[in-house]
């Protein structure tokens, strides 16, 4: 898929044009020749993805390689020109080399230019979704097992939903959890749900059920027997634990051992494959065991089939016009037919072609895609060729008639299920602008059964340039409109949302993933690795570590093509480094796991989950186009002083580490967007930080004096998390500072004294939540709010009209009175009443 190199290489002329003019006037005009032939070859190239993906034409298959080569060596042209740029401050050596490199980059277009005149562009392209079809029979069904007269006495019981991928399975048993949750809120004591990654082991399973069952990460505790731990904290409680991607009977006994039969009607629920049925009739088995109720032990298994035609129909129509949708008439019902013709029923296909068709104009565009899209057509364009060479081997006319007759049941006969669905991806994929194309590509990096933080993916997509700056638009704001795109396509399924109704977590449906990764693949938009194969290749541009083992095998070669290195290692007991390290606590690696990085100069992106690091290496000063850094290791200590040299970062995320102070020169760096910490002490002197906009886990340093502080060059902040500070020496800064902040969003201070105009200053109207841990230092003017004219008093509710969630520690006299008019208002309140105090 070279569309995607080249729009990674047309992103680059934004940054290219906010360089300065000197610079630009000896590389314009190759600069202008690159940029026209790159746009005309993208144009060209869409159909020829199509055209690759049916394998029908090597030469287009050929020919999409190759442009994609070219592209990527006019992307490592601009990158090495800006590395120049950086680096070479004084005269620029080197130029006219690069001039000659560049030219040579056009004229290979050029010729790939003109082999593209055989091309025809393709105007029909759509959108996608995670299957949400829910049979009536099947909820109905689950409900029943809930809500038996067993589930308030009786032994545990496990529960298994069997069904092929898409089908439906967890959208079931989201709905039935939900159910409980709203009507029967003390139906279960705990409810815990936990998606098992492939190739974890049973004792990384328990840890994660362990680990949501209290809500929070547990601390290190003599006692290591996890299954002791968890019987022990479930112990009287009824629980729903429901557990997806189980495919070993050895894990599921696991599972048995270590949860407590409390004989009060709790449930196990098993999501499963349909190539886990051995494990389906193991629960089974074990709920006879158990002695529980011979009529209830028939239902213990939902298998969840497909949808038939009114069913099929109706969910169309539900995710095409809306739960409100009147009946179909006229034309409209034979796409109800169609849909289903194409579909057989299989719910994710038919949400998934809903999506492809809702923003199409009826009847023109849905006759077309459908069209397309219909049952052996494609198949017979790619047979036909293969027809036509068996028929020249035959001479006479009746061995003709018999090959046709064989044949033709093939070339008409109906799609796979897997083809449908895998057809219908491909062509929302095709239907996405340039650039989006390159941001739901970036999900390929992760492993399945993995919620996003938006916030962090779409900070990655700013530092990759996936996103096209907008005049009078922050790069964060348009990152959230890709990212709305990509949700009102049904690419990507919300996840959860905060109490100011923002979006925070998201994720792809496992089928959907597992195409991406296969077209990220295919275009070497990033190499997926498990860190078992350590000989990636050396071009690499972006390198994915998915490793669910625990075990860590540093890379021996460099690569000195690399953008972005992703690696989660899903932490455990060997998650520290090599296997014959694992069991050793005391050897935690530093330097070594990231040195083969330090010939990566053209590296933008680092995120590092999993990895047990005291410190960075020296050299990542010296990779100057680096934007995101994000190591969430506990053990982090130092970042090397050289981090003051990265003149482009945007991002540092270190929330998990120990990291305490940084470099001077590291606040002085102009582009700095987000920098979110845990204990980072922020200094008294800082540069202009006009483009930064989140700043947590920070406390200030000892003394700020006087009536300045850091925070005054910091005016476009939106987001700040500070902790740490006295009245003495930080309230009189921290509060005049506070009243310049007209764009936050979100406060969160912890001190000894809270500066009162976090409730009265009228410059924070923005503010949606506040989360205050202290005592309110009330000023004598606002502190009776009695005696004062009602354009002077004017009340919380006018002063704070956007805040949705408010978290207090104490509450004084004064503040109950702010709390009285603001809380019916409020979605989101916690804090102690005056009766608490």
């Amino acid at each position: 898929m070279a569309e995607t190199a080249i729009t990674a290489v047309l992103s680059k002329f934004g940054e290219l044009a906010s360089r300065e003019a000197a610079v630009l006037v000896q590389v314009g005009n190759d600069i202008m020749l690159l940029r026209d032939r790159l746009e005309w070859l993208q144009a060209f190239v869409r159909d020829a993805d199509r055209k690759r993906r049916l394998a029908s034409d090597d030469f287009t298959r050929v020919w999409v390689r190759q442009t994609r080569d070219v592209a990527f060596e006019a992307e490592d042209a601009l990158d090495d020109f800006f590395h120049k740029v950086d680096l070479e401050a004084q005269g620029y050596r080197g130029w006219k080399i690069w001039c000659r490199y560049l030219t040579g980059c056009t004229t290979q277009i050029s010729v790939r230019h003109d082999l593209s005149d055989k091309k025809n562009q393709e105007q029909t392209r759509p959108d996608i979704r995670e299957s949400q079809g829910i049979q009536d029979r099947a909820y109905t069904w689950g409900m029943d097992l809930f809500h038996h007269r067993s589930c308030c006495m009786g032994t545990i019981r496990f529960i298994s939903i069997l069904g092929e991928t898409g089908i439906g399975k967890n959208t079931l048993m989201f709905t039935i959890s939900s159910k409980i949750i709203s009507n029967h809120e003390k139906h279960f004591d705990k409810l815990i749900w936990y998606n098992m990654p492939p190739n974890s082991s049973a004792n990384d399973l328990l840890k994660q059920v362990y680990e949501r069952a209290l809500d929070k990460v547990p601390s290190q505790e003599e006692d290591t027997d996890i299954t002791k731990k968890l019987r022990s904290f479930l112990r009287d409680k009824r629980y729903l634990v429901i557990l997806g991607g189980i495919n070993s009977i050895t894990v599921l006994n696991c599972v048995k051992a270590s949860l407590p039969d409390n004989r009060n009607g709790s449930r196990v629920v098993l999501i499963l494959e349909p190539e886990s049925q051995e494990v389906a009739r193991h629960a089974h088995t074990l709920n006879k065991r158990v002695g529980a109720d011979s009529k209830n032990i028939i239902g213990s298994t939902i298998q969840l089939g497909r949808l038939n035609e009114n069913q099929s129909a109706e969910l169309f129509c539900r995710r095409v016009y809306g739960d409100n949708y009147s009946k179909p008439r006229g034309y409209k019902v034979s796409y109800n037919e169609q849909v289903f013709k194409i579909t057989g029923g299989h719910p994710l296909a038919i949400v998934v072609l809903a999506g492809l068709l809702r923003s199409k104009e009826m009847p023109v565009e849905w006759d077309s895609v459908l069209q397309q899209l219909m049952p052996g057509v494609e198949a017979g364009e790619s047979q036909g060729n293969k027809i036509a060479g068996v028929l020249l081997t035959k001479e006479k006319p009746f061995e003709w008639d018999a090959l046709l007759q064989q044949l033709v049941p093939t070339t008409e006969a109906k799609l796979s299920n897997r083809m449908t669905i895998e057809r219908i991806f491909s062509t929302s994929f095709d239907d996405l602008p340039h650039d989006l194309k390159s941001c739901f590509l970036y999900f390929a990096a992760y492993p399945t059964n993995i919620t996003h933080p938006v916030d962090q993916i779409m900070r990655m997509w700013i530092a990759e340039g996936f996103i096209n700056p907008e005049k009078g638009k922050s790069m964060e704001d348009l990152a959230q409109e890709y990212l709305k795109e990509l949700i009102s396509r049904f690419l990507v399924e919300v996840k959860y949302k905060n109490e100011c109704e923002k979006i925070e977590l998201v994720q792809v449906h496992n089928r959907l993933l597992r195409f991406l990764q296969s077209e990220a693949r295919e275009a070497s938009f990033i190499a997926i690795h498990d860190n078992t194969d350590v000989l990636a290749p050396a071009a690499v541009r972006r390198l994915s570590i998915q490793n669910d083992s625990g075990n860590y095998i540093p890379f021996g070669n460099r690569f000195p093509k690399l953008r972005s290195f992703i690696c989660r290692v899903e932490e455990g007991e060997g998650a520290s480094a090599t296997p014959d390290m694992k069991n050793d606590s005391k050897n935690i690696l530093r330097k070594d796991p990231l040195k083969f990085l330090c010939g990566s100069k053209f590296l933008r992106v680092i995120s590092i989950g999993g990895i047990r690091l005291s410190e960075l290496p020296d050299a990542i000063g010296d990779m100057i186009h680096l934007r995101y850094i994000g190591v969430t290791s506990c053990d982090l200590e130092n970042l090397p002083s050289s981090i003051g040299r990265l003149l482009n970062l945007q991002t540092l995320d270190i929330r998990n580490s120990k990291v305490k102070i940084i470099a001077p020169k590291f606040w002085k760096i102009k582009t700095l967007r987000h920098v979110i910490a845990k204990q980072l002490q922020l200094p008294n002197s800082v540069g202009e930080l006009n483009n930064l906009q989140t700043l947590h886990g920070v406390k200030p340093a000892e003394n700020w004096g006087g009536l300045t502080c850091p925070l005054d060059n910091m005016t476009n902040l939106q987001s700040l998390e500070l902790h740490g500070f006295n009245d003495a020496n930080h309230g009189v800064a921290l509060e005049r500072a506070l009243q310049k902040l007209e764009l936050l969003e979100h406060l969160k201070l912890i001190g000894d004294k809270i500066p009162s105009s976090v409730f009265t200053a009228p410059s924070l109207r923005c503010l949606e939540s506040l989360v205050l841990h202290g005592d309110i230092k009330w000023a004598e003017s606002s502190s009776n709010t009695s005696n004062q004219s009602p354009e002077v008093a004017l009340g919380i509710c006018e002063l704070r009209p956007n805040l949705t969630q408010l978290k207090l520690n104490s509450v004084s006299k004064e503040l109950e009175e702010f709390i009285e008019k603001i809380r019916p208002h409020l979605p989101v309140y916690e804090g102690p009443t005056r009766t608490d105090v």
